[in-house]
């Protein structure tokens, strides 16, 4: 059953629309540069992230990610920079990025209002070769290129305040189409392709030392059902969270959250199907680091948004 769906998934891709592989994540909160350039620069200090995703463990050739990213504001706290690699494989398909992010941040109502822009490329690798073809001299796949170097842009808002934060996003917008007759790839905008993120959350001061952070993201894809993905992260004191989430398709999350101080902090979140698909995989793991330099203490739960 896991060899049949393979080779359905990686049957079908050829024959449609490639957008460049926005990257996958349950920690939207810890790494969220990734899904939104406006929030390059808001942390107020350098930010340096890492991040780790295996996702359908005991799926064979099952997606794998990595991520870092960097961001810091300039120019007296009215623009935030940053840089967001990434590399992601799938079976036959492997796809490395460089995104550029410009934000622009004003003072609204007690918090800051940024508007960014993604910019940047993809270095796309379709290993053909590794494919069991039935007539080994296929003059499509013969002809199919095997790497490709396109561009791809984002755009997104984010809003946060000392208790609230939002977002909306569409990241990687342009589409790439590989036809089978020119034999390259085409490029093209069309909202109705585009993915769409909004995210948002409130901080909640239950106790002295116990603080509540409800959170939700959700992705919407014309044509699709919205997805909602809702977390809870609970924080004791400075140096241990964990949090719950679900998905709306089955799927149940688990996140652990340790600080070592004010600049450093991991966490790993593990998520599973409940569904008939989950007798098949052993869920998905993912590993989150981040290091603030030039730590300020103007900043408002740093950790936490």
């Amino acid at each position: 059953m896991k060899k049949l769906a393979l080779i359905i998934i990686v049957s079908l891709l050829p024959l449609g629309l490639f957008s460049q592989m926005a990257v996958l994540t349950d920690q939207y909160f810890n790494n969220t540069l990734s899904i939104n350039p406006a929030y390059a620069g808001s942390e107020d200090a350098l930010s340096i992230t890492a991040a780790y995703r295996n996702q359908w463990t005991g799926f064979n050739d099952a997606p794998r990610s990595y991520a870092v990213t960097l961001h810091s504001p300039v120019r007296y706290d009215r623009v935030g920079i940053g840089l967001l690699l990434t590399n992601s494989t799938f079976s036959i398909y492997r796809e490395t990025s460089l995104m550029g992010s410009y934000a622009y941040r004003m003072e609204v109502h007690g918090g800051t209002l940024a508007f960014g822009l993604g910019f940047g490329a993809a270095v796309k690798y379709v290993d053909w070769n590794s494919l069991d073809a039935a007539d080994a001299n296929d003059i499509l796949l013969a002809g199919y290129p095997q790497t490709a170097i396109l561009p791809d842009f984002s755009a997104g808002t984010y809003y946060t305040s000392k208790r609230f934060f939002a977002g909306f996003s569409v990241p990687l917008f342009i589409s790439h189409e590989l036809s089978s007759k020119a034999q390259k790839y085409s490029m093209s905008f069309d909202p109705g392709r585009c993915n769409y993120y909004l995210e948002g959350g409130y901080y909640i001061h239950v106790a002295r030392q116990i603080r509540l952070v409800p959170s939700i993201l959700v992705k919407y894809h014309p044509g699709d059902l919205p997805q909602a993905d809702w977390t809870a992260r609970m924080f004791l004191g400075e140096k241990l969270g964990f949090g719950f989430g679900y998905r709306n398709r089955e799927t149940l999350l688990g996140l652990l959250q340790i600080h070592f101080n004010r600049q450093a902090m991991i966490s790993y979140s593990y998520c599973f199907n409940t569904g008939r698909v989950g007798t098949y995989l052993n869920g998905s793991h993912e590993v989150v680091l981040n290091y603030l330099f030039d730590y300020s203490y103007r900043m408002t739960s740093p950790r936490q948004f």
